[in-house]
């Protein structure tokens, strides 16, 4: 039996490593393309990592001619709290697709599997859980890098199957970036802020229940859009005190007015004060809740893990490992802390 081999752009990313290891334990090689080496050192001879641009078409013609790729995952992107060009990270993004794509073509690759994001939807207003037949409604430029990225993929499909994956925020142990706040507030015991009663319900994935749809998706035999996600959303209120009692931390939740809070938030964010944008502001003041029902129909797939498992998962984490996930020169943007900007005040007043 052949074995196969994988491209992963953002292999050295939080969820590229996670996906990597997942694919190894199959039998598949992976070659990585990252602006950063990995993390920790692999030593697995089916694992190889490539510190380069995802955006660099003659870097990736390279590879693929040399190691005659079965699949794509691509996985690398810019985010929003991690750049200060905006334009910069959408033209990144989509640079990284139409690079990918003409891999695939020029060197026929049958199938590129593509991580999306909920932030497509970021400004759609339904009060039901969103399908893949409602219009996306991007805000920012990571949304819309996302959307554009989708319709220049779906644009190759008769080259090869191409897959979206839409993606909430992905949790598992290693998950930090902006999590790293919340994190600090409840080791710290401090009051952790839930706007109004908190009753907004923000769905998550967990990572391994994303890489198990991702690994299905080898083997679905045509191009398709999926949103995944968790079941059993709790509200933010609960999630918190979740975390709060697995960490037995002496945190309360406390409520505050959520007009005033936005909008103070989005002058800080405005000032560059704060690390939160839009989309932090979609979560917390509306709810999100993607309908999973065709992902489960079409791969026989479901998750595994509650937003409160996944979190209390990436808080042990955080609290094993504060010593590198502060140290940024070695860490993704979402295997670090952020920033908490003019948040600090916050966390001394709490």
């Amino acid at each position: 039996m052949t074995t196969m081999t994988a491209l992963v752009t953002g292999g050295s990313g939080f969820l590229g490593g996670l996906l990597i290891r997942r694919l190894i334990g199959e039998g598949i090689k992976c070659v990585s393309v990252d602006l950063k080496g990995p993390k920790n050192e692999c030593n697995d001879s089916h694992a190889t990592f490539v510190v380069g641009d995802a955006t660099d078409q003659g870097l990736l013609f390279g590879l693929a001619s040399r190691y005659k790729f079965d699949v794509i995952f691509h996985l690398a992107s810019q985010i929003d709290f991690a750049v200060k060009n905006q334009k910069t990270l959408f033209d990144n993004n989509i640079g990284c697709a139409k690079a990918v794509a003409e891999t695939a073509k020029q060197y026929k690759i049958p199938k590129v599997i593509f991580t999306s994001s909920n932030s497509v939807y970021v400004g759609n207003r339904l009060k039901r859980p969103i399908s893949e037949l409602d219009t996306p409604a991007p805000v920012d430029e990571y949304g819309r890098s996302k959307v554009q990225s989708e319709i220049l993929l779906a644009g190759y499909s008769d080259f090869f199957d191409y897959i979206s994956i839409r993606c909430p925020n992905v949790i598992d142990a290693g998950r930090i970036g902006m999590l790293s706040i919340l994190f600090e507030f409840i080791e710290e015991g401090r009051k952790c802020w839930v706007i109004g009663k908190g009753e907004i319900r923000h769905q998550c994935i967990f990572a391994q229940d994303l890489n198990t749809a991702l690994l299905q998706c080898i083997h679905y035999p045509k191009s398709n859009v999926f949103n995944i996600g968790s079941d059993n959303v709790p509200t933010f209120a609960e999630m918190y005190r979740a975390v709060i009692e697995h960490a037995h931390s002496r945190s309360k939740v406390v409520s505050v007015p959520g007009n005033t809070a936005i909008m103070l938030l989005r002058l800080a964010h405005r000032m560059h004060l704060s690390p939160m944008g839009e989309y932090q502001f979609r979560m917390l003041t509306s709810d999100f809740v993607f309908d999973t029902a065709k992902i489960k129909t079409e791969l026989s797939w479901k998750p595994t893990l509650t937003n409160s498992e996944m979190l209390s998962k990436a808080y042990d984490y955080y609290i094993e490992n504060k010593e590198k996930i502060y140290d940024g020169e070695r860490n993704s943007a979402n295997s670090g802390a952020v920033n908490m900007g003019i948040l600090k005040l916050l966390k001394h007043l709490s």
